[in-house]
């Protein structure tokens, strides 16, 4: 007797490309926690071209200025409607080391001492796999005990550590020629293992020593990541390869580049941008620019790609009224009215309009005078501006360290960050 036939294997209904991963509930479940989080911590400001789609086998690029820009451009991209998601989840690379274990304890040096300890034991090895999160290896994050431990693999465990220390890492570590070996490096309880980053502490010789198996392993993660795209799945890849510390949009690091050439065509490069309105009461907004996809040229050198894709980003980067506080703010008088912000502000957005491409749609939605009001009163909650009578003195450190600590901080970052966007920032915006 014929065995009747096996059923249909049927989609997973809430999960487009459910076949990639091998927990695909819990992927669903992440990305969905992932979701309502963004929606209920942050005021997304979604611009989008016509019909946007993205297309398969692309190649994702943004800005990086926080933690949460992974997560918040992963609910753009995915769309969900309800409990499904409309679109697949991208694959995301990310610092290897954020796998390595003790990566929380190492996170958290600043805390106290037990947290700090007792967080070292959790692993996040399990629980990026399921966010499609995989490790791309960078020298900053290569850790002191790492190097010593290449060093061993490499045939370097009985030499000279000083022989192998360039000057800064015979300095930091106080180790004279001849007093241990890396082996023996390796047992001490004196040395930061896991705080230093290691290959900026070497000798060219030590370095170059390491060079060829480091390259091997960065050229299989990437090889990784371009079979992802020839498979026609979608891959987030930072262009400055790291967060921007103090606003800047950094240098265009090499993995973009030859991730693009890996592939076994030129990919479609998907540019997107955010800009985070912090300087305001409420919920942070987060305007996310989604720019038009183009086709990665084959013909382009490094330098002329980097600048390519460069200037996609930045153009689309949305200059928010928090950008044009931080800039009044910083080169602004020290004593104004409300009135007087409010011109400068009717000045100042024209001009912004005119010499840059991608604007915050509050400022066609919402009045200027309304807008100084309102970003005027949560100035003074956070003592950046002093009301005396009808007039207010401007109490922010200029000579703030740029950052996302303290509401100073906040202010030399976007301002820095507008000198990218506005490269004349003087002229289209004189205070």
């Amino acid at each position: 007797m014929q065995r009747p036939a096996a059923p249909a294997h049927r989609p997973n209904k809430w999960l487009p490309d459910a076949e990639l991963d091998a927990h695909p509930l819990a992927t669903w479940m992440l990305q969905l926690g992932f979701d309502l989080w963004i929606r209920a911590a942050y005021r997304r400001v979604v611009m989008l071209p016509a019909d946007f789609r993205i297309a398969p086998g692309t190649l994702i690029a943004s800005n990086h200025q926080r933690d949460v820009d992974g997560p918040m451009l992963g609910t753009v991209l995915v769309r969900r409607k309800g409990l499904r998601f409309n679109w697949p989840l991208p694959f995301y690379a990310t610092r290897e080391d954020l796998f390595r274990p003790g990566i929380l304890s190492r996170l958290t040096v600043h805390w106290p001492r037990p947290v700090s300890a007792l967080l070292g034991l959790i692993s996040l090895a399990w629980f990026f796999p399921l966010g499609r999160t995989e490790p791309i290896r960078r020298v900053r994050e290569f850790t002191f005990g790492e190097t010593l431990h290449a060093l061993c693999d490499a045939g370097c465990g009985d030499h000279d550590l000083y022989s192998l220390l360039n000057a800064r890492g015979r300095r930091e570590t106080g180790i004279r020629p001849g007093e241990t070996s890396v082996r023996a490096a390796l047992a001490r309880r004196d040395l930061p293992m896991e705080a230093w980053w290691g290959l900026r502490r070497l000798a060219r010789p030590a370095f170059e020593t390491l060079a060829p198996a480091f390259r091997a392993t960065i050229d299989a993660q990437l090889g990784h990541f371009a079979e992802r795209l020839n498979r026609g799945r979608c891959v987030y890849f930072s262009p400055e390869g790291t967060i921007s510390k103090d606003g800047h949009f950094g240098r265009t690091r090499g993995g973009f580049f030859r991730l693009a050439r890996m592939a076994a065509s030129p990919p479609w490069i998907q540019p997107m941008a955010m800009g985070y309105d912090v300087l305001a009461a409420g919920r942070t907004r987060v305007v996310i620019h989604v720019g038009e996809r183009f086709r990665a040229d084959a013909a382009l050198d490094r330098h002329a790609f980097d600048a390519t894709l460069r200037r996609a980003v930045l153009g689309l980067v949305p200059i928010t009224p928090s950008h044009l506080l931080a800039r009044f703010l910083l080169h602004g008088p020290t004593w104004f009215t409300r009135e007087e912000l409010a011109g400068w502000l009717a000045r100042g957005v024209p001009a912004v309009r005119t010499a840059h491409p991608s604007l915050d749609p509050l400022f066609a939605s919402q009045g200027l005078r309304s807008l100084a009001d309102q970003r005027l009163r949560w100035l003074e909650r956070k003592r950046l501006a002093l009301r005396v009578g009808d007039r207010f003195r401007n109490t922010c450190a200029r000579d703030a360290e740029p950052g996302w600590r303290t509401p100073a901080n906040v202010v030399r970052y976007l301002d820095n960050n507008l000198s990218d966007l506005l490269p004349d920032v003087a002229r289209i915006l004189p205070c």
